[in-house]
This record gives C-alpha cells, structure tokens and sequence, in this order.
C-alpha cells in the first residue's frame, strides 16, 4: 500500500500541473494567432488580387 502524500506534496504537485498547463495554453494561443495573422494576409492578397482583375477586365 502506498502511503498518502502530504499536504505540501499535494500543493507543489498541483503548482506545477498549473504552471505547466498556462505554459501550453500560452504556446497554443501564439500558435493560433500566428495561423490565423498567416490566413488573413492570405485572404487580403486574394481578395486585393480579384479587386485587380475586375479592375483590369472591362
């Protein structure tokens, strides 16, 4: 049988499972906002480009 961790185990084990899951939500959130700055220069130059060509077709 295992014995019971204590209290101060129980609260350092917990600080760090937080620190480790703000660290990844961090990274996921920079992660995110790089994809979706990525999509609408993206998305800007595709719609500038029709702009363009409807411009120049009449």
């Amino acid at each position: 049988m295992t014995p019971k961790p204590s209290s101060e185990d129980k609260d350092a084990a917990f600080a760090a499972f937080r620190e480790q899951v703000a660290r990844d939500v961090e990274g996921g959130i920079e992660a995110h906002e790089t994809a979706m700055t990525r999509m609408g220069f993206i998305f800007l130059g595709l719609f500038v480009a029709v702009i363009l060509v409807a411009a120049l077709l009449p």
